[in-house]
């Protein structure tokens, strides 16, 4: 069980920034059943989607860090279609906006020089 979890895992890191994964997509490509997909990322304690956010706001953070793209581009690039959406679970999840967050960002690198 834990070898097929890590293949999961494994293709969702590999698909995440396409904007119309799903779980059957992944289901489809291990020739597992979607619902087995589900429950394997339960036993790690997240769902398919929570995961798949978490993995597009984590590049999307590494995005405003590492790249001067507009907000826009950084969400499209991460795998979100709705800025919107994005913007959301962005200052829900850092507590900040991207642009604040950029900000902060670019605040403590030049601190640091």
């Amino acid at each position: 069980m834990a070898a097929r979890r890590a293949t999961v895992l494994d293709q969702i890191a590999r698909r995440f920034q396409d904007p119309g994964l799903n779980v059957t997509d992944v289901a489809n490509a291990l020739r597992i059943s979607p619902r087995y997909v589900q429950r394997l990322l339960e036993t790690s304690g997240t769902s398919f989607t929570a995961h798949v956010t978490e993995l597009r706001l984590q590049q999307a953070l590494r995005l405003l860090a590492e790249s001067e793209l507009r907000i826009t581009d950084v969400a499209m690039e991460a795998g979100f279609s709705d800025v919107s959406y994005f913007n959301r679970l962005f200052r829900t999840r850092f507590g900040g906006t991207p642009r604040d967050m950029r900000a902060q960002i670019l605040h403590k690198t030049q601190t640091y020089k």
